[in-house]
């Protein structure tokens, strides 16, 4: 599986931009989206913009991965468990 992470473009150098993701800030490239400006928002994978995406679905795609990392860990002996996946109301 792979994951693009939405970043807010700071500055752009030629095809190099600085960019933050949520107060970390990188040097990526933007040579597949050369026409991306200041402000606007990317989502970037292996250190490239891949696509230019709108401020709402970065915010919010920033929002769910936030969640995602203050979910608790589930035990090893869960995953191995035959129900593991099954829909439940249970909150792992």
């Amino acid at each position: 599986m792979c994951l693009a992470v939405p970043a807010r473009i700071l500055s752009i150098n030629g095809y190099e931009a600085n960019v933050e993701f949520g107060g970390v800030h990188r040097a990526i490239s933007i040579q597949l989206t050369p026409a991306v400006q200041v402000g606007q928002y990317v989502l970037v994978h292996t250190g490239f913009a891949i696509s230019v995406v709108d401020e709402h679905e970065a915010l919010e795609t920033l929002k769910l991965l936030k969640q995602m990392g203050d979910l608790e860990p589930i035990s090893p002996e869960k995953i191995h468990s035959p129900s593991f996946g099954e829909r439940s109301d249970e909150i792992c």
